[in-house]
């Protein structure tokens, strides 16, 4: 059966996908996905970063959706900050992560949840990455942001959404595997480059379904939308479990080889609003062109 590019729900990772490489939404792509909402089109976003950061992000996009943060850990009203649905560690799970993070000496920076207030708490910022990361939040005014004294006991009174640690590229895996022997099924374990601070990953440990195909399919069903046409658009592999799940799966052209790989339309760079020109125009690298928004 054919369809239009624009039928069903529409799914954005940010960085890398909807954002350009310095972590801005530009206005082409800010005014195409306005005109998209005000036709009609159900959007939404999937981002390891949270709903602050998203609403921060995504000024002046009329998103009206549920969204997806912290890589499927919560389904949140982008509106309020409530979280309609979460995927958390439980304290015992947290503590054997923190547990791990210190074998690795990679100082732990923890989002925790008491169900009612969201909490990002970090320690002394002993790293390029760490320091970055803090620093990027406060710039966008986070209120989630605060120095912790003792990690253990924030984890232990609490619900815990992500422990997050960064390290120098060379070890990541190492990390990884490290991580992976502590917690076992406990727990899922990502790790990715971070795109803003070379040489240095970022390595996450959150609940073991708080991951995007799960949380897309939630979002839908939620939204009233589990029986649409589901379009989501990565560039990463933590964008992989959700083209498992979707009808069609979109990659910008700078997206990981693996994810490229499993796309069904390649589109122009994040740096060239690619995804949006794509859902807008049809456009991908073969017809590229000044992006431009029908009807102006």
């Amino acid at each position: 059966m054919n369809h239009d590019r624009r039928d069903g729900l529409h799914v954005f990772d940010l960085d890398g996908t909807l954002l350009r490489s310095d972590a801005t939404l530009g206005p082409y792509a800010r005014d195409g996905l306005n005109k998209l909402l005000d036709e009609g089109t159900p959007l939404s976003v999937a981002s390891a970063r949270s709903a602050v950061a998203i609403r921060s992000l995504l000024a002046g996009v009329r998103l009206t959706l549920p969204v997806i943060e912290l890589n499927g850990a919560f389904l949140t009203d982008l509106a309020s900050g409530r979280h309609l649905a979460h995927r958390t560690l439980d304290p015992a799970v947290a503590a054997i992560a923190l547990d791990a993070f210190g074998r690795l000496a990679a100082e732990p920076v923890l989002t925790t949840w008491d169900g009612t207030a969201d909490r990002v708490l970090y320690g002394p910022c002993g790293n390029p990455a760490l320091a970055w990361y803090v620093a990027e939040k406060r710039a966008y005014g986070d209120p989630r942001l605060s120095p912790y004294t003792d990690p253990y006991a924030e984890v232990a009174a609490t619900r815990t959404a992500a422990v997050i640690g960064f390290v120098p590229d060379e070890e990541a895996k190492a990390a990884v595997v490290v991580l992976e022997t502590a917690l076992g099924d406990t727990a899922h374990v990502l790790a990715a480059a971070n795109a803003y601070v070379p040489g240095w990953s970022e390595i996450q440990v959150g609940h073991p379904k708080a991951e995007k195909g799960v949380a897309v399919r939630e979002l839908a069903r939620t939204a009233g939308l589990g029986d649409a046409r589901l379009t989501v658009y990565g560039d990463h592999l933590n964008d992989l479990p959700m083209f498992a799940v979707a009808d069609r799966a979109v990659a910008p052209a700078n997206a990981h080889p693996d994810v490229r790989a499993r796309a069904a339309v390649v589109t122009a760079a994040n740096d060239e609003d690619g995804v949006v020109r794509y859902l807008l125009d049809g456009d991908t690298p073969s017809g590229a062109g000044t992006p431009r928004i029908p009807g102006d």
